[in-house]
């Protein structure tokens, strides 16, 4: 029989992966349906502006008749297009709402489990993907990034346990930094080299939440599947793995040491 809090760690990497890709795919479609109403939006204006320069008759001998028959096309297929991409971002926004929801159910019971503070987790848990506004760089102080570096080069040395108080002072004096997935990733790192993998798991699963599509996600993903492997959850880490390919396609480190366990594991 598989450990709850196992299953919970794999359930919450393949919700969150599944609704990532899936998040992906659609916006990706969406920008496409975007450019097509870009450019019906150009001809639009042109044979406006057509119909205004030339009267009743249209460059080419065309007629004015002929101009309004294409533009009212156009219009249509305008507001097919319109509520095409409105019902495409009302899914994106089902689909991250679900996701975010049933991560919150994991990390619930994890917590029971846990024996932690079940009051303390948040109600509603934030949609995955962020927000549609544009993303602002994050700040990051000097004191903040010389902190995780600390962390970072005790984890190399191999003086794990001043790494561990080193990267958990860092979470603790900067619970809002964006460098926590990496901060997270290192202290994963430390677990899975002592041979500590459920928490190399729990590490890993908590970077990649932190920030689903940041430049760390990728690694924090691939050794969530790699930990998986090392604790048995065979099936689990395979599904996991392949999720590295599937919403990060270009990070070629992560990938290729995804699919080399993968092969290793005999995926398939």
């Amino acid at each position: 029989m598989k450990p709850a809090f196992l299953l919970g760690l794999a359930a919450a990497s393949l919700i969150a992966g599944t609704a990532s890709a899936q998040n992906w795919s659609a916006q990706r479609s969406d920008q496409e349906l975007e450019y097509r109403l870009e450019l019906l939006d150009g001809e639009v204006q042109a044979l406006r502006q057509e119909l205004g320069v030339s009267g009743n008759a249209a460059p080419g001998g065309g007629s004015s008749a002929e101009v309004l028959r294409r533009l009212s096309e156009i219009e249509v297929e305008l507001r097919r297009l319109t509520g095409e991409v409105e019902r495409m971002r009302f899914r994106v926004d089902q689909l991250s709402e679900e996701a975010a929801r049933r991560l919150g159910d994991v990390e619930f019971r994890l917590t029971e489990l846990e024996g932690g503070d079940v009051a303390a987790l948040p109600t509603r848990p934030a949609p995955l993907g962020g927000g549609t506004g544009t993303p602002v760089a994050p700040q990051v102080s000097v004191s903040e990034q010389r902190a995780l570096d600390d962390g970072i080069r005790l984890v190399q040395q191999g003086r794990f346990r001043d790494a561990d108080l080193a990267l958990g002072r860092f979470l603790d004096d900067y619970p809002s930094s964006p460098l926590l997935p990496r901060a997270h990733f290192w202290l994963g790192e430390a677990a899975f080299t002592r041979g500590n993998f459920s928490r190399a798991a729990r590490s890993f699963l908590a970077g990649y939440n932190a920030n689903e599509n940041g430049a760390d996600a990728p690694d924090n993903l691939m050794k969530l599947g790699v930990s998986l492997a090392r604790l048995g959850q065979t099936q689990e880490a395979c599904l996991t793995l392949a999720e590295v390919s599937r919403r990060f396609p270009r990070s070629g480190r992560a990938v290729s040491e995804a699919e080399s366990e993968a092969s290793r594991l005999s995926c398939g």
